[in-house]
């Protein structure tokens, strides 16, 4: 992608689309297929952007000197199955109603009327209104897949969780045989795994990731995956916007060069009529600071992906308070080991008004909009999320330069293996002081899952 604000043909400032200047009409420079080759390289060689700083480098020159072919056809997944969550069920579903009314100020937030929820129960199925726009938050376990389906028929896919083969389970019972624009947050395999089974069974357009690379298995086969499919791949930049049919999806964050790889994530908004949508993968607060400094008035939304399975370190109170969300959805695994939602992000999102519903409760959640209204329609026929009681969570924190810092949560996600995790757990707590819950069953032993 081009990496300036202006066109580098004519000079004039970019407009919103990712593929042609709309000044003058060329099309925009973008990253080659053929550079996923050098992506690879580049992962091996680096070792990804959270190598442990513990590994001499005698021992990185050793790694290279023995990566060949059929090394990588030996490197363990990091994927597992989530075969504790709960299977897929389309038995019974609620379905709420909300109007949102215009307001005499344009440029004021919507104002949300909730009528009760419907008595009715009915299976989540496509609609069959072609003015619809379709948002569904797959109930993938402990990962994220979003399925979006436009009013012209247009699909794109924000993840695709582990490699457990949900996501895609999920697409071929709702028919969908293409995805239009696939969008790869961030390199980890609770959000590309399953992209690799969807790229080898449908047919897919085109590819979007920030850049980042990884060093783990699940990346290498991801990158295998684009190759062989030949799909064009493209790299996200802030002011970017996707093309989805007559809709955008437009760009907010992608840095590459983040520290950590959850802030690398690609984050997305898209608006249809007065009802829109934000996309967050797992931006931490740092992320979330840098879209506060930058595009803060991009932020608002009518119903947000919330960041990080629900973890606390996102969702600041500054973060929420720009996006003031009618709707928040988290997607996380039912009785996961993470300790995710946390019940400080929850009472964060409760404090702003947001109706809160999770994959771990609701099971697949799919949010329907004309423009005007929205529906949110639930596998599962439970209320949503309620606050906890305030005795039994420490309150969501905030790193945004000048607020009352506090250490930063982590969970399993964020480390390469099981004896990096262990490591951080022993020195930040370790049995019976678990602050950042990586010992789910409490025998001493964290983020047993990992390699």
């Amino acid at each position: 992608m081009c990496q300036s604000s202006t066109c580098p043909h004519c000079g004039k400032p970019l407009r919103l689309s990712a593929r042609f200047c709309g000044m003058c009409g060329k099309p925009l420079p973008r990253r080659a297929q053929s550079s996923l080759n050098a992506l690879k390289h580049r992962s091996r060689v680096l070792g990804g952007k959270i190598l442990p700083g513990l590994i001499s480098l005698a021992l990185i020159c050793f790694a290279l000197t023995i990566i060949n072919p059929v090394r990588q056809n030996l490197l363990a997944a990091i994927g597992w199955d989530e075969s504790n969550a709960l299977p897929i069920n389309t038995a019974t579903a609620t379905i709420t109603t909300f109007e949102v009314r215009e307001t005499n100020d344009s440029l004021s937030t919507p104002t949300v009327a909730v009528a009760p929820p419907s008595p009715t129960t009915h299976a989540v199925a496509e609609s069959s209104d072609k003015s619809l726009l379709e948002v569904h938050v797959i109930d993938v376990g402990q990962g994220d897949s979003i399925l979006i389906r436009t009013p012209e028929g247009k699909t794109a896919l924000i993840d695709g969780g582990y490699d457990n083969g949900r996501a895609l389970a999920y697409l071929q019972a709702e028919g969908v045989t293409r995805i239009d624009v696939m969008v790869a947050s961030h390199p980890h395999a609770d959000h590309i795994g399953g992209l690799v089974e969807v790229l080898t069974a449908l047919s897919v357009g085109e590819v979007w990731t920030s850049g980042a690379t990884h060093t783990t298995g699940t990346y290498e086969r991801f990158l295998d995956a684009i190759i062989a499919a030949k799909v064009p791949y493209y790299e996200a930049r802030r002011g970017d916007a996707i093309p989805l049919g007559s809709l955008n999806l437009n760009i907010l964050h992608s840095d590459p060069n983040a520290s950590e790889l959850n802030n690398t994530s690609v984050v997305l908004r898209l608006a249809y009529g007065r009802i829109s949508f934000l996309f967050t993968g797992d931006a931490e607060h740092a992320a979330e600071y840098e879209m506060l400094a930058t595009v803060r008035d991009q932020l608002s939304a009518t119903v947000l992906k919330v960041a990080h399975h629900g973890s606390y370190t996102s969702s600041s109170p500054e973060f929420l308070a720009a996006v003031q969300p009618a709707v928040a959805i988290y997607s996380a695994g039912r009785d996961n080991t993470y300790g995710h939602p946390h019940p400080g992000t929850i009472q964060a999102l409760r404090r702003i008004g947001a109706t809160v519903y999770g994959t771990d409760e609701h099971g697949t959640i799919v949010i329907t909009t004309d423009g005007k209204n929205y529906h949110v329609q639930t596998e599962y026929d439970r209320p949503p999320i309620q606050a906890p009681p305030t005795d039994t969570w420490h309150d969501s924190i905030s790193l945004i330069p000048g607020s009352n810092l506090s250490i930063a949560d982590r969970d399993c996600s964020d480390f390469t293996t099981q004896a990096e995790a262990q490591a951080f757990f022993l020195a930040n707590g370790g049995p019976g002081r678990d602050p950042h819950r990586l010992d789910g069953d409490n025998d001493g032993i964290a983020c047993e899952r990992l390699p």
